[in-house]
């Protein structure tokens, strides 16, 4: 199913209407309370490739806004096949929101929210009320016990399992996590040295179809992590 809607947020002046988005205008200000979150620039932009876009994960899902007001939020996993692609005007104060394959009510939700930031509007969304329902209590009439004198023995706790993939690298920046992340793989990505180069690329072409600038660099992690963390449960199991 694919439905469209237009989303007007509230009548604005035309000062609010011209607001920076909330991301900057060179969109390399983190959209506020967002992770793993990698701003691009273009030299030379297009259609496809916008001037500025931001890539990252609010409230989630996975989302990637352009500086052409653009912007889709898809699922963190690779199973669901679901997308909810969106258009904002500025001009108008509205968004227009296009949900593919049925895509979570909380998806659609923080679409709008993210929406809200390419409008320059804040991005705090109205409460919803809660009704608050008070009960009387019970008085306490359970009798007093006798102590018990065994002493319980203790449950040993388990021991932590040892952190795996990305959990188990220190890296100063995310482009330096993949590329520590490949050489565990097995793949030469070069220097570890937060640039991707060709030899990065071609390293990331062991775990994706088609990789480039347009490949979040979380996904490739996630994917990293996915490999990396199953492989010594999966050698324990044989």
């Amino acid at each position: 199913m694919k439905g469209l809607a237009s989303v007007a947020f509230w009548a604005l002046g035309a000062s609010a209407l011209a607001a920076e988005p909330c991301v900057t205008a060179t969109f390399d200000r983190p959209l506020d309370g967002a992770t793993d979150v990698v701003s691009h620039v273009s030299d030379v932009p297009s259609v496809r490739f916008p001037a500025f876009w931001q890539e990252g994960v609010f409230d989630g899902v996975r989302y990637k806004i352009t500086a052409a007001s653009e912007g889709v939020v898809r699922p963190l996993n690779f199973v669901d096949d679901w997308e909810v692609s969106f258009v904002c005007d500025q001009a108008t104060g509205t968004c227009d929101f296009d949900e593919n394959r049925a895509p979570p009510e909380q998806a659609v939700a923080a679409a709008k929210v993210i929406g809200q930031c390419l409008l320059g509007l804040d991005l705090t969304p109205d409460p919803a009320p809660v009704e608050v329902t008070v009960e009387a209590a019970e008085p306490d009439i359970t009798p007093p016990t006798e102590p018990d004198a065994t002493v319980p023995t203790p449950t040993p706790e388990p021991a932590a399992a040892a952190p795996c993939g990305s959990a188990a690298v220190d890296e100063a920046t995310e482009i330096a996590t993949l590329q520590r992340l490949l050489l565990l793989a097995g793949q030469d990505p070069g220097p570890v040295d937060g640039f991707l180069g060709p030899k990065s690329f071609a390293a990331m072409g062991a775990f994706v179809d088609d990789p480039g600038w347009n490949t979040p660099i979380s996904d490739v992690i996630a994917i990293l992590d996915a490999q990396l963390c199953d492989a010594p449960q999966s050698a324990a199991n044989e």
